[in-house]
């Protein structure tokens, strides 16, 4: 059992069709196809169903992937021991991150990382927590950027930072003359109960940001106008400063624009947790320790940044 052929086998059950797995592997899909009747037939049984709605682990392929698994992170783990015992002259790193968050934060960190360790290979994965949380729990990644609280409390976690909410608000918005002066967060702030009847820019229904609204208004019993929900930050972003309404925003993600004032939510301001995740087995290489350094350190810079920014 070849480890590529594992590779390919994995992802043709991931994305449950030959061409997608083929478009990830940049191979030909009719060579794709050739490869896993050749491999079936070389087992003796089928590992998928096909159908015309895609392919379906058989039992034995559900067997097959289980295993196939647990060798590739077997592997991943020897890898990376070797690579510790090297002192960082060979191994590798798969980090995984919303997409939402990887413009603001992959910039600063990767040309870091790159030239501190020209000889360890970054591998970038985006996925939602949800998506993140499993890749960590099969072991497909080394770590992941995560959000407290996770759905997966067995999953081991490094403290990154303690990100505050902003309420992004255009200039001259109305409600600009009603912020307080800064209060323990630093930062001048408005009270909750003002943010009812405005009209809020919102995020996509499964975004961890949506929630915190959702939650925030149900709490306080605020009837917001939701006048827009998108995928995109920079969307958001530029119909706020645009004076379409008021959006949420994470301190982090702050750059300055002349067109908005960020306020802190009440006078204590809201925050999450940030966090590293890692493997169930708690282990963390050199490589992902030293790369998950600097991501907290980039952390670090972006909130004193933000502080300089109104």
């Amino acid at each position: 059992m070849e480890f590529k052929d594992l590779l390919y086998i994995l992802t043709i059950a991931k994305y449950g069709k030959v061409s997608t797995a083929a478009s990830e592997l940049f191979i030909a899909q009719s060579s794709l196809s050739q490869f896993l009747k050749n491999y079936e037939n070389s087992l003796g049984f089928p590992l998928f169903i096909r159908t015309n709605r895609g392919l379906f682990l058989t039992e034995e392929g559900k067997l097959f992937v289980e295993s196939g698994k647990q060798i590739l992170a077997m592997r991943r783990d020897f890898f990376n021991k070797i690579s510790d015992l090297q002192n960082l002259k060979i191994g590798s790193v798969n980090f995984s991150i919303s997409p939402f968050r990887a413009p603001y934060l992959l910039p600063r960190v990767i040309p870091v990382f790159t030239k501190a360790y020209p000889d360890i290979r970054l591998t970038i994965h985006e996925g939602s927590m949800k998506e993140q949380e499993e890749m960590l729990a099969q072991c497909e990644i080394d770590m992941g950027f995560l959000t407290l609280p996770m759905d997966n409390e067995q999953l081991p976690y490094r403290p990154a930072t303690n990100e505050e909410i902003l309420l992004a608000v255009p200039a001259g918005h109305p409600l600009c003359a009603k912020a307080h002066e800064p209060g323990p967060t630093g930062r001048a702030w408005l009270a909750v109960e003002d943010l009812s009847g405005q009209n809020f820019l919102m995020y996509s229904i499964n975004h961890r940001l949506r929630s915190f609204a959702e939650t925030l208004f149900r709490d306080h019993q605020l009837n917001p106008r939701i006048i827009q929900s998108h995928n995109s930050f920079e969307t958001l972003i530029r119909l706020a400063e645009a004076g379409m309404g008021v959006t949420f925003l994470p301190e982090t993600y702050l750059e300055p624009r002349e067109g908005l004032r960020h306020f802190s939510l009440g006078r204590q301001g809201m925050s999450r947790q940030l966090v590293l995740g890692y493997v169930p087995s708690g282990y963390v290489s050199k490589a992902a320790a030293a790369f998950s350094d600097i991501v907290v350190e980039e952390l670090r810079r972006q909130k004193e940044a933000a502080r300089l920014i109104p």
